[in-house]
């Protein structure tokens, strides 16, 4: 992700009420579990390429193997965040933001929707904006 690791962590709103910070803030938590999980993913399916040449092996051959049974799991886990997230993201532009966190988390979700690979320049520009209203609100 360019906007960097800053952007994917809790605001850390601590003891804030303001609804934007806590809705942001459990985004951002469900988005870095779910990056968290998907590296995880990604190391078993490389050592199960490694080691059992997964690729030479059919669905049927897969499934017999806890590395298919722990890659599903984690899958499934991913998909359950996700669809928090999406479900999360419909409200999100009705809660208003009242302080620099509830506006710094909002645009922190912006950035992570905004696919660097599939919008770069929106990506870009809404971290910009994030950076720049970071460095002037000291947040």
């Amino acid at each position: 992700m360019v906007v960097g690791a800053t952007t994917a962590l809790p605001l850390l709103g601590i003891g804030t009420a303001e609804p934007a910070v806590v809705a942001c803030d459990a985004y951002l938590a469900r988005h870095a579990e779910q990056q968290r999980l998907g590296r995880r993913w990604q190391a078993i399916e490389n050592r199960a390429f490694a080691e059992l040449d997964w690729s030479k092996l059919n669905r049927t051959q897969r499934a017999r193997h806890r590395e298919q049974l722990e890659m599903d799991a984690l899958y499934d886990e991913m998909d359950e965040l996700h669809e928090q997230n999406q479900a999360l993201l419909g409200s999100l532009p009705s809660i208003v933001a009242t302080t620099h966190l509830g506006i710094c988390g909002k645009l922190a979700v912006a950035a992570i929707e905004a696919c660097p690979e599939d919008h770069p320049e929106l990506h870009h520009l809404i971290a910009s904006i994030l950076r720049d209203y970071r460095a002037l609100h000291g947040a």
